[in-house]
């Protein structure tokens, strides 16, 4: 598929998706980034998350590495099963009022596990 810049902004409830998402930590290893389509517009999003802040992927922070735990795998679990993503397309679609936060078409998710097997069994 291809980003549909026609699409117009509109915001609403978050939907749910299993769209595949990859997860990967910044270099510096203060931050992870969910990269994928969104779902709506079908635009490359990228959203980056602060490790180890609370209400944000990778809250363990401190504990974690005490615990041997690394900050990069448990913050990538933990923002794709507890986070709403928002479009970050970067494209001011139609009718995008300019004072909004993400610039994208208005769109939020979550990320659901897909069935097993993708067969529906």
């Amino acid at each position: 598929m291809t980003h549909d810049f026609t699409t117009p902004y509109a915001e609403g409830p978050p939907v749910q998706t299993s769209a595949p998402f990859t997860v990967r930590t910044a270099p510096d290893g203060r931050e992870v980034v969910v990269e994928g389509l969104c779902p709506r517009c079908q635009g490359a999003t990228a959203s980056p998350f602060p490790v180890g802040l609370p209400g944000a992927g990778g809250t363990k922070g401190v504990l974690s590495r005490l615990l041997g735990r690394t900050a990069g795998t448990d913050a990538a679990g933990d923002v794709l099963a507890t986070e709403v993503f928002f479009c970050e397309c970067g494209y001011a679609h139609p009718q995008q009022p300019a004072d909004v936060p993400f610039v994208g078409c208005g769109a939020s998710w979550r990320v659901v596990a897909p069935p097993p097997g993708g067969d529906g069994a």
